[in-house]
């Protein structure tokens, strides 16, 4: 009898390793093979940022997985600095690339996992290549930053690109001794949040000295004579000096194995997949930043790359490979709505659902907003805390659809409550009536929430 073929998972960060530790928890006694072509698996990228501005001292407590745990404990079969060549499916075989002694070799698989997540979207922008020139994706970006920031000990950046990473950074960069410019080539920072709330994040990232420029074209930079970054250029002829560069204007997805295997690409060219993670090939399942997520709300497969996503998706694949081995009822991926959070200086900024920018790209209809300004804790509490609510609910049944919230002190947690609130189902009037928790530190006795739901109950 000739062995069992190996599952092959391509990709070992997020959802590549819950995707290998899920299918080891079931079946202990097959050999899962985790392919990843860097040094480090298993990490917190979410947590760069704050590696970055020095508050996490050690890049090693981001590593949420070392490679020696992985495979002692866990029993994964794990081949770090190797790179996946190209995949056929026909033939169920992986071409890999030892990076150390550049063999060239093909492992067979029963199963494959592609997990090959996404890369930093680089402009093609003359001098782009120069030294201090940085992305931040992966653990090895934050790291470089950051040596550089020790060895250089730059006074001025540039952080290109306004979204979420960028302005997180830019908090970074200051707490680091920088002066910071974001430049943003749309008319506004934040634009995944509606105009007005995006405008009140602005204005308070510019209260902590940071320079904003929107409607920003970047037309070269310019290098100094060892190389060195020195000045970007626009291309209205502004010159901005700098000796460090963020560049942080989005992903894309890593999908080039599976477009040449021939599976089918969704929106973005990701990887589609459908509600059980599986690609247009039975035997291929993908998840991670490289591929489609369901989203409940749209009924439609989306790219939306957040890390919650990412790690849900890679188990679902474990367990559902795991399954049809064992020959059990496969399970649909719940979907995803959305939620995405971010603090910057002394603001928390958290979204959820459907918002502006979803009704106009999909033309929805029967959707309304309500907004409040409030206080995210008793009105006669010492520290008192701004908070800014928008919540979006279905006219016609009421059901609540999205929310957006900026504010101090815990406030952009609240967002959680609406995320609940909408996978159950719940109206307006639910809302209104949940008896949620008081306590002057945290909340006024009519949270935030209770008012905004208020609110909206007054547009019937």
């Amino acid at each position: 009898m000739l062995p069992e073929k190996p599952i092959v998972i391509i990709g070992g960060v997020a959802a590549g390793m819950s995707a290998a530790s899920q299918l080891k928890r079931q079946l202990p006694d097959r050999n899962v093979i985790v392919i990843e072509r860097g040094d480090y698996i298993s990490y917190g990228a979410c947590g760069m940022p704050f590696y970055v501005s020095g508050e996490i001292k050690d890049y090693n407590k981001l590593i949420v997985l070392k490679p020696e745990k992985a495979e002692s404990e866990r029993g994964i079969n794990l081949k770090l600095r190797h790179e996946a060549l190209y995949i056929d499916p026909k033939e169920k075989i992986v071409g890999v690339k030892n990076l150390e002694n550049k063999e060239d070799f093909a492992i067979s698989y029963d199963k494959l996992v592609i997990a090959t997540g996404s890369s930093a979207i680089v402009p093609d922008i003359d001098g782009i290549d120069a030294n201090g020139v940085f992305v931040l994706k992966e653990l090895i970006d934050g790291i470089k930053i950051n040596n550089y920031i020790e060895e250089k000990k730059p006074k001025k950046s540039i952080i290109i690109g306004g979204g979420f990473i960028g302005v997180e950074v830019a908090e970074s960069f200051v707490k680091r001794g920088m002066d910071v410019t974001i430049l943003e080539a749309a008319p506004r920072i934040l634009t995944v949040l509606d105009e007005d709330f995006s405008k009140i994040a602005e204005d308070s990232i510019v209260k902590n000295s940071v320079n904003i420029i929107k409607n920003a074209k970047i037309k070269k930079i310019n290098k100094n004579r060892e190389g060195y970054v020195s000045e970007v250029v626009l291309e209205s002829g502004e010159k901005i000096e700098t000796e460090l560069v963020l560049v942080s204007i989005g992903v894309k997805p890593n999908s080039e194995l599976a477009k040449n295997a021939g599976l089918e690409l969704g929106e973005r060219d990701a990887i589609l997949v459908d509600r059980f993670l599986r690609t247009s090939d039975e035997n291929i399942f993908a998840a991670g930043d490289c591929a489609t997520v369901y989203h409940k709300l749209l009924d439609k497969d989306l790219y939306i790359p957040l890390a919650l996503g990412a790690n849900r998706q890679g188990r679902m694949c474990g367990e559902n490979i795991a399954a049809i081995i064992k020959g059990e009822k496969v399970e649909e991926f719940p979907g995803i709505i959305g939620t995405s959070m971010t603090k910057t200086f002394d603001l928390e900024i958290a979204k959820t659902g459907i918002g502006e920018n979803e009704i106009k790209k999909y033309n929805l209809k029967d959707i309304e907003s309500t907004d409040i300004k409030y206080f995210a804790k008793a009105g006669y509490y010492p520290q008192r805390s701004k908070i800014w609510v928008k919540l979006y609910f279905n006219t016609k049944n009421k059901k609540i659809v999205g929310a957006q919230i900026i504010g101090n002190d815990g406030s952009a947690l609240r967002i959680d409550t609406v995320v609940a609130s909408i996978y159950m189902g719940a109206t307006v009037d639910d809302l209104y009536s949940m008896d949620l928790g008081y306590c002057p530190p945290f909340s006024p006795v009519w949270d935030p929430l209770l008012v905004v739901a208020r609110q909206a109950l007054k547009k019937e």
